[in-house]
């Protein structure tokens, strides 16, 4: 951009390209993609490697105590698990491909760890080729995404707390 003064010769201020989408949200230069890309996909892998090394317990809980944390309070004062008991170990049992064994400790949790796959691959293109995955962000309504979230985590853990019980 060139603005001209009083003076009568053209004196560049500032230089720039404005590129916006269709929701008028400035997009982000190439660069820029790339290494939030690269941030994205480091942090996803990194969060399944950790679940790689941990043993999954057997009881389909308490896997997490492999990472220094407390057993789940929930349980030791109203034997009772909270909505991410089984979570660590979904995710150990999923980045082993024992699929069933990760859906038994809680189904969010496959899902999860699946999504969390999915980032990584997503963030690894993006930073290898800097293709935007942006356009899959404005898919749905971010309210029809929390509301199903929220739904798929109640009634997976109401499938937790009838295993626990027993019943199923």
């Amino acid at each position: 951009m060139y603005l001209t003064f009083q003076v009568g010769y053209p004196v560049l201020l500032m230089e720039y390209e404005e590129v916006t989408t269709g929701l008028c949200v400035p997009e982000k230069t190439e660069r820029s993609r790339r290494l939030h890309g690269l941030g994205y996909a480091v942090i996803a892998i990194s969060l399944l490697m950790i679940s790689f090394f941990l043993q999954p317990s057997s009881s389909g809980i308490g896997t997490h105590q492999q990472l220094g944390l407390p057993t789940c309070g929930w349980i030791l004062a109203a034997d009772l698990p909270c909505p991410t008991c089984g979570m660590t170990t979904a995710w150990a049992h999923t980045v082993r491909g024992e699929f069933p064994s990760a859906f038994m400790a809680q189904p969010l949790g496959v899902l999860l760890a699946f999504a969390t796959a999915i980032v990584a691959i997503c963030g690894l293109v993006t930073a290898c080729t800097g293709f935007s995955f942006s356009f899959l962000l404005y898919r749905f309504s971010p309210t029809k995404i929390i509301i199903t979230i929220a739904i798929v985590a109640i009634v997976s853990w109401g499938f937790k707390i009838l295993l626990h019980r027993g019943v199923l």
